[in-house]
């Protein structure tokens, strides 16, 4: 049997999968990024993140967020509890 043919019987659509895994196409921030929007520092991000203060989302070893995320986050009563909320000067911030 010819490999392509093989290759298509075994997996039939190897865009599949990907597809699930990538169901929001917003671009992902960086912690740099993300950090100086905010004022604070990528440690300080990096602290929200791992105790889930704040959406992110890790790759690896490194941390990323989604835009849209994070502004309904900063207008959540999450946000109050780490200093950020509707009353900061951020959430009128562009990234």
């Amino acid at each position: 049997m010819h490999f392509r043919m093989e290759q298509r019987l075994l997996f039939p659509n190897p865009m599949k999968p990907m597809q699930k895994l990538s169901s929001n196409p917003e671009p992902l921030l960086t912690t740099a990024a993300v950090a100086k929007w905010l004022g604070v520092a990528t440690r300080t991000l990096c602290l929200w993140a791992e105790c889930k203060e704040i959406p992110a989302i890790k790759i690896g070893r490194q941390w990323r967020f989604r835009e849209r995320e994070l502004r309904d986050w900063i207008d959540s009563p999450q946000a109050a509890k780490v200093g950020l909320g509707t009353n900061n000067k951020v959430s009128g911030a562009a990234v």
